[in-house]
């Protein structure tokens, strides 16, 4: 099978044409768009669905397959088209309990809409739109894909002809509604009426290979709230070489300095694909981010002081293995082997060895261990004694890392979470020979929970991180099964996380799994294998499991 590092590079399509972006951008500031900005989509999917637009915030970033086309109007377009969004849509609506398909026709049905507003108001637009529909026909065909591109050229120009009695059914709605253009959710309950007429004609959607049909429309990412980033912001794009904000770390305050901003680089990594048997190439984005400096105080000091001494007091002598040093000529024990030679030696007449004694010292630990913590919304369910998941990780976290270094450990805690495949976020919480890293302040006490569980990709960017280590080991803490939202297969991530362990493994990293709570106990034996995780039924014993788990890597 061919690994992804083995594929030849793909030929480099021509660079975008820095003017004309910004003319696209001026487009967005002459409608009242301000602080708007047109830039180029990284590395567009090598398979998949076809590239689209992403509208993140005021940023519009068109893929290769505009910037480049020999068609300027295609560009235009999505222009265009992002500004009726921003002027027109709202953003973030939750999703409640729509599958796929009822997501894909209701952003469709808001695509339309806001292309009618644009062309009532904007003629000049109207002509834009009409001559791209006749200019790019549509495909033939009757699936999911093909019956949306029929609804949504019928809607945005009603001229054109369509015999289908969904899309005659979807029309007569729409323009029905035409009084109320300017009201959004009279237009989602049309998209819900003609999603369930799908479901009633067993039309299927592909949600691999599913994109908006119309080139020049974005991929609707903005206009949906998922419940997995309930309590997060947006989704973070690059912009001259950096990602947008962290949600993970608290801003900075007016008074502090520049340089407590964390630090970002972003990094490719591939994604397998169980279904096709193969590897996607730089699939996924993972911005790395870097923990800010924050300030000390007294009194925070003192009070995390208090907190992990009893910790401390009980993990201290029990973390390490002993080494035992045998033939000793006197210590504690007797040395089993020892004295068997020496009574086989006797019986055969020979001279035995007199060192017959053990002795135990206190061993250091050799792994260079790398704590990944899941940090997806789901970490902020509260448990019975008022704490959230999230707080019993880092205290448990914490609590290892302060025995270690006592210890002289090699030790590095990160935790992770995503918004779809360009924005997995891996922070780097602690990092190994960080000085005093279990003091106060400390990174682990500013962490709110994230989005999404792309485990993938960050444990293979962890293993990316280790591989440099001479003993390396990984152990990875989390509540549940993989998810995000871009991915609607539930096997597809469980099945992608379980080959970047093997991965891992095969790498020379010692991997194992904490699962909190029985909902992931299915994903954690098929992600890290039988002898490879532990489920926890109470999530306050985590401080336990993770010392037990560390000294079985010790010894393993």
């Amino acid at each position: 099978m061919t690994r992804p590092s083995e594929r030849l590079p793909p030929c480099p399509a021509p660079a975008p044409d820095d003017t004309r972006l910004r003319a696209l951008g001026h487009l967005l500031h002459a409608f009242g768009v301000d602080q708007a900005s047109v830039q180029t989509l990284d590395r567009p999917p090598q398979d998949g669905p076809p590239p689209r637009p992403v509208l993140h915030g005021k940023v519009l970033l068109l893929p290769d397959t505009l910037t480049t086309h020999p068609d300027p109007d295609l560009a235009l377009a999505a222009s265009a088209h992002a500004l009726g969004h921003l002027l027109h849509s709202p953003r973030r609506q939750a999703t409640g309990r729509l599958k796929p398909i009822g997501l894909a026709i209701a952003a469709a049905v808001e695509d339309c809409r806001c292309d009618r507003l644009l062309m009532r108001s904007h003629p000049g637009l109207e002509r834009l739109f009409r001559t791209l529909l006749a200019r790019h026909p549509a495909a033939d065909g009757v699936g999911f894909e093909h019956l949306v591109e029929r609804l949504q050229r019928a809607l945005i120009d009603p001229g054109l002809a369509d015999d289908h009695p969904w899309v005659t059914k979807a029309r007569g709605l729409f323009e029905a509604a035409l009084g109320e253009l300017e009201q959004p959710a009279v237009f989602r309950r049309i998209a819900a009426v003609l999603a369930n007429d799908l479901g009633q004609l067993r039309v299927r959607m592909n949600l691999q290979a599913y994109a908006p049909p119309l080139p020049w429309h974005d991929d609707n990412s903005h206009l949906w709230q998922h419940p997995e980033d309930a309590h997060q912001a947006e989704t973070h794009v690059r912009q001259e070489g950096v990602p947008a904000g962290t949600a993970a770390h608290r801003p900075a305050g007016e008074g502090e300095a520049a340089a407590a901003t964390p630090a970002r680089s972003l990094h490719a990594h591939a994604e397998w694909h169980y279904r096709l048997g193969r590897y996607r190439s730089d699939w996924c984005t993972v911005a790395e981010i870097a923990p800010a400096q924050a300030r000390t105080t007294s009194a925070d000091a003192d009070d995390d002081g208090r907190r992990d001494a009893p910790l401390r007091i009980h993990t201290a002598p029990r973390l390490c293995p002993a080494l035992r040093q045998r033939r000793q000529w006197d210590g504690e024990e007797l040395d089993l082997d020892a004295a068997t030679a020496a009574a086989l030696d006797l019986r055969l007449g020979r001279a035995p060895d007199p060192r017959l004694f053990r002795r135990n010292r206190p061993g250091e630990p050799a792994l260079d261990l790398l704590i990944l913590l899941d940090l997806s919304a789901s970490t902020a369910d509260r448990l019975d004694d008022g704490r959230s998941i999230l707080d019993v990780e880092c205290e448990a976290a914490r609590a290892l890392v302060a025995a270690l270094h006592r210890q002289r450990g090699r030790i590095a805690v990160a935790g992770f979470d995503s918004d779809g495949r360009h924005a997995v976020r891996y922070h780097r919480l602690v990092d190994f020979g960080t000085a005093h890293a279990h003091e106060h302040p400390s990174p682990l006490q500013d962490l709110r929970p994230g989005q999404s569980t792309r485990l993938g990709a960050a444990i293979r960017h962890a293993s990316s991180i280790l591989r440099s280590r001479p003993m390396p080991a990984l152990i990875v803490v989390s509540d549940g099964s993989p998810a995000d939202i871009d991915v609607f297969d539930p096997q597809h991530l469980v099945e992608d996380a379980r080959v970047a362990v093997s991965e891992a493994r095969r790498s020379g990293v010692r991997c194992a799994g904490l699962m909190l709570g029985e909902d992931g106990r299915e994903a954690a034996r098929r992600i890290f294998g039988i002898n490879g995780h532990r489920i926890l039924t109470r999530t306050a014993m985590l401080g336990r499991a993770l010392r037990a788990c560390h000294r079985d890597l010790s010894i393993n």
